[in-house]
């Protein structure tokens, strides 16, 4: 370094600046970006996989996936199994909530 003065780097999360004294293979400020980080990277190999499942499934014209990998209630790709239940239907509680309240309010209807 000249004079002192290095190069100002960046959290490669939220764009934070990074201790000057911080380790040249140091990517992140904190525990908190690097976790996250992690997070956003799987999901976004989880995304990865679903697409060319879906575009697969999309091509030989396979509709039993196509409605396995979908949610019924927001139309999200989902994915069950892995971190999620095996026999999951919906992408999240939101969704499993909001099917319900509409089961409900049809149920009611008929019944009065």
């Amino acid at each position: 370094m000249l004079g002192g003065m290095g190069r100002i780097r960046f959290c490669a999360s939220c764009g934070a600046r990074l201790p000057r004294n911080a380790s040249p293979r140091r990517l992140y400020c904190d525990d908190v970006c690097r976790a996250h980080a992690y997070r956003d990277r799987k999901k976004a190999a989880q995304d990865f996989v679903l697409g060319l499942m879906l575009a697969e499934a999309e091509w030989n014209g396979d509709r039993g996936i196509i409605r396995l990998l979908t949610c019924p209630t927001c139309g999200t790709i989902t994915f069950a199994g892995g971190d999620r239940r095996s026999d999951a239907i919906y992408c999240g509680g939101t969704c499993r909530s909001r099917a319900w309240r509409q089961r409900a309010a049809r149920r009611a209807r008929r019944s009065a």
